[in-house]
């Protein structure tokens, strides 16, 4: 029985091991500046996971990670009251799926102005070097156009609300710059510079036009 006994208690801290192995880093990005809503720009929010409140205060361009098992889970998001006690602002749906690693949940704007989160599977991203850029902004359809004066090179990606353009480049030492477009326009409304110099490097662009754009950096290890 002894035996026995032992052979449980290393069987459980075993599947312990490997469930939090198996967690997913969830980056929890503010993308919301509260001006657009009528609000301070600092917008604090609480955030809750499956009705439990998880973050609290979380104030606009700020970033935090959290573990989470593969599973399906809904996240809200609230004013903060420190308890998610005031009433839901957003509310999402999300499942990470198993061998996710990292992933990313971003509350922004839709197009229309609607607060949203949008969520990525950040493991998709990992190459020898990748540059994503999102587009999370009140407004249309932008373009980003990644260009090298080294190489003399560029190429551009049409993307909507929601959605991110990526590059995947062989070396982090040529820096590549990225300007975003919107609609036929030919003025940049954004504009990175040194663009491929740090891996897994993420740019959430946010904001309105009306208040400005602001671009949020992520910078994920595998």
């Amino acid at each position: 029985m002894r035996k026995i006994g032992i052979l449980a208690l290393g069987l459980s801290a075993f599947m312990s091991t490997v469930s939090l192995a198996s967690a997913a880093n969830v980056n929890v990005v503010h993308g919301i500046d509260g001006r657009d809503l009528g609000a301070e720009q600092s917008l604090p929010v609480d955030i809750a996971v499956n009705g439990k409140c998880a973050l609290k205060g979380v104030k606009f361009k700020e970033s935090t990670i959290v573990e989470l098992a593969p599973a399906a889970y809904t996240i809200t998001v609230h004013l903060a009251d420190g308890s998610c006690a005031k009433p839901v602002v957003i509310s999402k749906q999300v499942t990470i799926p198993d061998g996710v690693r990292v992933f990313s949940a971003v509350a922004s704007l839709s197009s229309k102005g609607t607060p949203q989160l949008a969520v990525f599977n950040v493991s998709e991203l990992f190459l020898p070097s990748t540059v994503a850029v999102r587009h999370l902004a009140q407004a249309g359809s932008v373009t980003v156009k990644f260009s090298s004066t080294e190489l003399r090179s560029s190429q551009s990606k049409r993307i909507s609300n929601g959605k991110q353009a990526t590059l995947g480049v062989l070396t982090n030492r040529l820096p590549y710059t990225a300007n975003i477009y919107p609609g036929a326009s030919r003025r940049s409304i954004a504009r990175l510079t040194g663009v491929g110099r740090s891996k897994f490097t993420i740019y959430n662009i946010v904001g309105s036009a009306k208040n400005g754009f602001t671009i949020i950096p992520e910078r994920l290890a595998p």
